[in-house]
């Protein structure tokens, strides 16, 4: 107690803040931020209630607006309802001691036994204890090791509230808590007795998960005087040693209780021993095993967790978390390939490890250090807001930023006498950039999938998908290398465009005349051949030589006119070249799974040589590999279908299968809403999904050994469905017991009308619009096991 207490009194007129002493003396220093953070901590908010029979999660403090889209991609409608789920002012505090680890202690109890007082004194919250608390409120204490997240609950058995509404607060508390304190009158009621049973009732939704029911239970009983302590212990045991052995291994205690039970008679208010209680339970919260290894990933649970409530879906939690992480990830991908960052508009987010919240690593390195031959010392840009990808603009101008910069910084194209040199340059350097984003996209999925099991089919087919976009980038930035159409330099389109060949210069020659003699000193004019031609610049202001039409000039690579001295007596005009192609059509002709495929490219063999075979530049098969979906092209001979056209186009890699699992049996149950015609309900029923097979299909292969399977030896659930709530029965397919087993939902078949003037039905049990689970009704025992 209270000891002893003084203060001390200065007037205005005497603070003389202007003497530095006085100030060292009298003034605090804080940190303005830090300071408005514990301010906004002080100041609960009201994150759910329970109306309807539903459990209702709140945004911002208010009710969350209902009109969520009723069709959802992937059907990940737990991810949607997420994220409308937002706790106001604390969003920002989370993530701003995103790396610190979070404990949940929560109050719960009878009403108006003085649950939020006693909570406030425990963790230092500022929960109105005066009044009736409806719903579930949240408070936050941060302190150097950890945030403690305090969650004040609304008391049970109240006339307000239906045992169903009591039901799932007990569960979303039991979810998400380290340490509840359940607090009690001092005497057992028959209303206590029910209480325990609806825990009982919880029990039976949720598989008992260890890393999803970690939390202590302490059951307060209040005002006990220290002569009935024991007593009031021994009665609490007996009572619950008396549900032990009815439910068996069942037991509300044992399935959702990991971290254990304590029975603690607590002092009446106003004796010592009343606060020297409370640090007992400081030093069992401190105890307790940290539930959220930080702030960012309690942030995401907790609103996973109420969405699941919202919509009765009773599957394993981690696999929510999977699905939810996963489909995050496909929605992001476009973004992270295309910009090396997760959001680009007005706001730029960058790629992020949602498990520690760092970024991923962006580091900048040097050109020289890597790739580039005869080049300075430069610096390379940093891989994120490079744009690589785009489906809706054409490979010449997605890479026209990064040709210039590479041409301004690194090497000028113009100013390159050797035009192979330039290009082989120019493709590592651009292959780098491409190779730089696909390591950052890997990474950025490895890191956040390194928690996730790997052999699950989400996680899988996640990985496969990414790959296969990584795959058309590099695809896209696979240059073509062929001669320009209307000059000798290389082509810079992709390799697999289907319009002429282009460098995308202005294809001519910027080299000045080499006959310098002749312009005595004067502006020397520049070369009037093509880019990239062999042999001597020449301009046009004087005939340096002969000039006359070329013999070969129909004839490709021909630069068009005589290079030979003026006057010469031969009678035979050639250009510089050194070479003049066939011309003819390539050879390569055959049938694909998409039809007949022809060659585009020209033949380049010298047109003195011999020849029926007509060969272009490509040395590969230019085939797409008839694997469904893989964008890769076949990597045989360019002409190993010419005496054979029926040999397979296989890319020599190992694909994934997308052909659907052939098991019996449900692979996967999915919640789905239900439409509805008028009216502002949604009914969430439960839908059978049938998955993809995660089977390899070999190098070289067109189909895997074996049938197709979403998992060797996987579960698979029965197909039978309860008849009043259609969810599907929890038993493995073909299980040998007769009857089935679910975890029900919403009934979906009792209906009467809501409103005299709709038309409409709804789910009811009561004609109140209230909704029930199945299994809650007052019917026979078909409701929770339904007869084979």
């Amino acid at each position: 107690m209270l000891k002893e207490f003084s203060s001390s009194v200065i007037t205005f007129q005497d603070l003389d803040v202007d003497n530095a002493n006085f100030r060292k003396k009298f003034s605090s220093e804080y940190q303005l931020g830090e300071w408005i953070i514990q301010l906004c901590c002080l100041i609960p908010i009201q994150i759910a209630v329970t109306r309807n029979n539903l459990f209702q999660p709140l945004k911002d403090g208010l009710s969350s607006n209902e009109n969520y889209p009723i069709e959802v991609e992937d059907g990940h409608h737990v991810d949607i309802i997420s994220k409308n789920i937002s706790f106001g002012w604390y969003e920002g505090i989370f993530r701003h001691f995103g790396n610190k680890k979070v404990k949940v202690i929560s109050s719960m109890g009878e009403q108006l036994c003085g649950k939020s007082f006693m909570l406030n004194h425990l963790v230092g919250t500022t929960f109105d204890g005066s009044r009736y608390t409806e719903g579930v409120w949240m408070s936050l204490v941060n302190t150097q090791e950890s945030i403690y997240v305090a969650l004040d609950f609304e008391g049970l058995k109240s006339f307000e509230r239906t045992p169903q509404e009591d039901m799932f607060l007990a569960l979303f508390n039991t979810i998400v808590s380290n340490l509840i304190l359940f607090k009690n009158q001092f005497i057992i009621n028959r209303d206590i007795s029910t209480m325990f049973q609806k825990f009982q009732d919880c029990a039976q939704l949720y598989e008992s998960d260890p890393k999803l029911f970690q939390a202590r239970l302490c059951v307060i009983i209040k005002d006990v005087p220290k002569v009935d302590k024991d007593g009031i212990i021994r009665e609490f045991q007996s009572k619950f040693d008396q549900l032990i052995a009815e439910e068996g291994e069942d037991n509300f205690i044992t399935r959702m209780y990991g971290g254990g039970l304590d029975i603690m008679p607590w002092p009446v208010f106003g004796e010592i021993a009343w606060f020297k209680t409370l640090s007992i339970i400081n030093k069992k919260l401190e105890k307790q095993k940290v539930k959220y290894e930080n702030a960012i990933t309690f942030l995401q649970n907790i609103k996973v967790i109420m969405a699941k409530l919202k919509i009765c879906d009773w599957s394993s939690l981690d696999e929510s978390l999977i699905q939810i992480r996963i489909a995050t990830f496909k929605r992001l991908l476009p973004i992270a390939i295309s910009y090396g960052l997760e959001q680009k508009d007005s706001v730029t987010k960058q790629l992020m490890d949602r498990d520690s919240g760092k970024p991923i690593e962006d580091p900048t390195i040097n050109f020289t250090d890597y790739m580039l031959n005869d080049v300075e010392s430069i610096e390379l840009l940093p891989d994120a807001d490079i744009h690589l990808y785009d489906e809706n603009e054409s490979f010449a101008q997605l890479s026209e930023d990064l040709r210039d910069h590479f041409e301004k910084i690194v090497q000028s194209r113009e100013e390159m006498s050797d035009e192979n040199k330039w290009f082989e340059n120019y493709a590592k350097f651009s292959n780098y950039i491409v190779e730089r984003r696909i390591s950052r996209v890997r990474k950025w999925y490895a890191q956040n999938t390194a928690k996730l099991p790997q052999d699950n089919s989400n996680v899988i087919y996640g990985k496969y998908e990414m790959e296969q976009k990584l795959d058309k980038l590099t695809l896209l930035w696979t240059l073509c290398g062929l001669a320009c159409h209307q000059c000798h330099l290389k082509c810079m389109k992709n390799f697999n465009h289907e319009e002429d060949h282009d460098c995308l210069t202005n294809h001519k020659c910027n080299f000045p005349c080499q006959f310098v003699e002749v312009h005595n000193k004067k502006l020397i004019p520049k070369c009037s051949h093509k880019a990239g031609h062999e042999g001597r610049h020449i301009c046009r202001k004087i005939k340096h030589l002969c000039g006359e039409p070329c013999n070969l000039i129909d004839k490709r690579n021909c630069q068009k006119v005589c290079s030979k001295e003026i006057g010469h007596l031969d009678g035979e005009h050639l250009c510089q070249s050194t070479r003049h192609y066939c011309g003819e059509n390539c050879s390569l002709s055959t049938v694909t799974v998409n039809g007949d495929y022809h060659c585009p490219n020209k033949c380049i063999k010298s047109h003195e040589e011999h020849h029926e075979l007509h060969s272009c530049e490509i040395e590969t098969c230019p085939i797409q590999c008839p694997i469904p979906y893989c964008e890769k092209r076949c990597q045989s001979d360019h002409f190993h279908t010419f005496f054979d056209l029926h040999v397979d186009h296989f890319c020599g890699n190992e694909h994934q299968c997308h052909e659907l699992c052939e098991d019996g049996g449900v692979c996967k149950i999915v919640i789905e809403p239900k439409k509805q015609l008028q009216g502002a309900f949604i009914k969430y029923i439960q839908l059978s999904e049938r998955l993809r097979c995660n089977k390899k299909i070999p190098p070289n292969k067109s189909k895997h050994l074996g049938k197709h399977t979403h998992n060797d030896n996987g579960f698979h659930f029965c197909e039978a469905q309860c008849h009043f709530c259609g969810y599907f029965c929890i038993l493995p397919y073909g299980h040998e017991q007769y009857d089935h087993n679910t975890r029900h939902g919403i009934d979906v078949n009792t209906k009467i009308k809501v409103f005299e003037d709709d038309a409409s039905e709804y789910t009811s049990v009561d004609g109140q619009g209230k909704f029930t689970l199945c299994n809650l009704r007052n019917h026979s025992r078909q409701y929770c096991l339904f007869s084979s």
